[in-house]
């Protein structure tokens, strides 16, 4: 029998389900229960990134998530925790660019990342960026910190994130207007906020859509 993580590692690989603008309001930032900013590019000159969600097996039936606390000297996002990734560069793919940001980024080779899937696109106003999220499973840990971009490397079990009782909420001024952020607290310099948050809540979705499948065919078993 396979165990937790094979079957729904096997399971992201096989789904063609996604959830998209319904996960992302979930943990987006709102104002008065509204998201606060829109998700639909209407600008020009947008910038297109990639970032790889990794998962990296525990044990039989969990696995991490790894995160990077980006430097504070970077110019977009600074401080903030994030996945590896960056901007979609010239003649390059979205999943090629997301594979060279983990080399740069955590020295994670692209030989040690199996890729997946994707998830939804999710357009992030305040840097014009339009974000293509992957996701892949890798057992490297041999990893080397790009100082200049990235402080720290942060592993997060899954399981902690899928427990809504763990999603707290901020309160912070945006542009003099008093704002909810919903967000993990993870004990470090900042919260697991914003862009972020609202890409692993469709992951996280799509783990409850697979619950919900496993419940549905141990409920009903072939006669």
């Amino acid at each position: 029998m396979k165990n937790e993580n094979a079957n729904f590692i096997e399971f992201i690989k096989n789904n063609n389900k996604l959830f998209g603008l319904n996960s992302h309001i979930k943990l987006a930032p709102k104002k008065n229960g509204t998201p606060f900013r829109t998700f639909t590019p209407n600008g020009k000159n947008i910038r297109k990134s990639a970032v790889m969600i990794l998962l990296k097996p525990m044990n039989l039936n969990d696995f991490n998530i790894l995160l990077t606390l980006r430097s504070q000297n970077l110019k977009s996002h600074s401080g903030q925790i994030s996945f590896p990734g960056g901007q979609i560069e010239e003649n390059e793919t979205p999943l090629d660019a997301a594979l060279r940001e983990t080399f740069e980024e955590i020295g994670t080779p692209s030989k040690e990342i199996e890729v997946l899937a994707s998830l939804s696109e999710l357009y992030v106003p305040p840097s014009n960026s339009l974000i293509y999220p992957f996701v892949g499973v890798t057992n490297f840990d041999d990893w080397k910190i790009n100082k200049s971009e990235v402080e720290e490397i942060i592993e997060v079990p899954f399981s902690y994130l899928v427990r809504k009782e763990n999603i707290i909420s901020q309160e912070r001024q945006f542009f003099g207007e008093t704002i909810e952020i919903p967000c993990w607290d993870l004990n470090k310099s900042e919260v697991l906020w914003g862009a972020t948050a609202m890409i692993l809540s469709e992951l996280i979705d799509i783990y409850h859509y697979y619950e919900h499948i496993t419940c549905s065919i141990n409920s009903n078993p072939i006669q």
